[in-house]
């Protein structure tokens, strides 16, 4: 990537460079793809946030959510997750239904973190892991994997 780049002219220059296709958000500074992992489908957004024009966030949620009954497990596959990953932090998501719930990962990115393109390709791996993580964890516990609990 170009070091003079910033902003959504880095994100745009990594999408392309990546030949991803790539959606605009409704500000000039949000870019969205897809990407499929083995596991589903990963939602990718990538923005220059208003408030800090220096930094640019990497947002990443799987297609899917789980029931609610295994919160306890997913926070704890979260919490280790925050402790060991240098790259994609973890978070619980609420769901509109209260029987369900997710999991987001995110990472932020500034010129001190070195280069963009690794910075965004090292987060969407170790997001693919964490989701594959939870997946597993979820199969594991009993739970059927029923495409209803599927979003996309």
């Amino acid at each position: 990537m170009a070091s003079d780049l910033v902003g959504a002219a880095l994100i745009e220059a990594y999408l392309r460079a990546r030949q991803v296709r790539y959606f605009r958000g409704h500000h000039d500074d949000e870019f969205f793809f897809l990407i499929n992992a083995y596991h589903g489908r990963l939602h990718v957004h990538l923005e220059v946030p208003t408030a800090d024009r220096d930094v640019i966030t990497i947002n990443i949620a799987e297609e899917r959510y789980y029931p609610a009954m295994l919160r306890g497990r997913l926070a704890g596959l979260v919490d280790e997750w925050n402790g060991t990953s240098p790259w994609a932090k973890a978070a619980l998501v609420a769901s509109s239904d209260p029987n369900l719930l997710g999991i987001a990962a995110d990472n932020r990115y500034s010129r001190k973190s070195g280069d963009f393109a690794a910075v965004v390709d090292h987060t969407l791996q170790s997001a693919i892991e964490l989701f594959g993580r939870a997946r597993t964890l979820a199969a594991a516990s009993g739970s059927d994997g029923s495409p209803l609990r599927d979003t996309g």
